[in-house]
């Protein structure tokens, strides 16, 4: 059972708690990274969690990470169809997703080859492999292949698309979603790839065009991004010139929504009523 302190302090309050107190503790509760029932769907969990990982250390303390997007990741289910995870890492959104709406489906996109085996357990763990569809590869803007950076071991989200080759490297797969996903339509895409997420943005050009993209949430690694010879702002220009506009998301400053114009429009126009 998860410390009581984090059972009753309020939602926010228990990620600093987590982080200050027992993310480097996980020795004394390596029982809470065995099973871990999510926060907002509790009759999914997540498994084999890896001690001394961040976000598996939120996820084991806390049943949930990165509070605003899984909010709402949670609300956008109950009524969505399709749901995009670029970046999947051990499968927490997919999940969610998938556990909160039985007839949500998800495609998710991991290119790390530890990630990759633990997501696939959980897919299954839960009885959700006829809705999750894993697809083993990176997204981006050039298919082929590239070289991927497995990061540190003790960290499973650290990783990601590099232009070096390094001892950690591994070559991955990388496909354009509008290849991949032709003529799909995608209620919610998520992508969290370490930098290179302006990359899956121009990877799903024709997707965007015909408007078939919904919502999307990424982040901006600013790092990373200049690690690739990715700039501050392209990724919002991409968009504009596409008929999306982003705004900023959440109380990080790196995390960002896109919507059509007409949906930009729509959100804002709601939220002055």
């Amino acid at each position: 059972m998860r410390p009581i302190i984090l059972r009753l302090a309020p939602q926010r309050a228990r990620q600093s708690i987590a982080s200050r107190f027992y993310l480097g503790q996980y020795d004394k509760w390596r029982n809470l990274f065995e099973v871990a029932p999510l926060a907002f769907c509790p009759h999914t969990s997540m498994y084999n969690l890896v001690p001394g990982d961040i976000i598996s250390g939120h996820i084991a303390f806390n049943g949930f990470y990165e509070l605003d997007l899984s909010r709402e990741i949670a609300r956008l289910s109950r009524n969505g169809n399709l749901f995009v995870d670029v970046g999947a890492n051990m499968g927490y959104f997919s999940l969610l997703w998938a556990g909160m709406n039985t007839r949500g489906r998800v495609i998710a996109f991991e290119a790390a080859p530890r990630c990759i085996k633990l997501i696939e357990h959980n897919i299954v763990q839960n009885g959700l492999a006829d809705r999750i569809t894993l697809v083993a590869k990176a997204a981006g803007h050039l298919a082929g292949t590239s070289h991927f950076n497995t990061g540190p071991t003790e960290q499973t989200g650290w990783g990601g698309i590099s232009n070096d080759v390094s001892a950690d490297s591994v070559e991955v797969q990388v496909v354009r979603l509008d290849e991949e996903l032709p003529d799909t339509t995608i209620d919610v895409l998520k992508i969290d790839v370490e930098g290179a997420d302006t990359w899956v943005l121009y990877g799903c050009e024709k997707l965007l065009r015909q408007r078939r993209i919904h919502k999307i949430f990424f982040e901006q690694n600013n790092a990373r991004m200049a690690e690739l010879g990715i700039g501050a702002n392209e990724a919002g220009d991409f968009l504009a010139s596409v008929g999306y506009a982003c705004i900023p998301f959440g109380r990080g400053g790196d995390e960002w929504v896109a919507y059509p114009n007409s949906a930009q429009k729509a959100h804002q126009d709601k939220g002055a009523q």
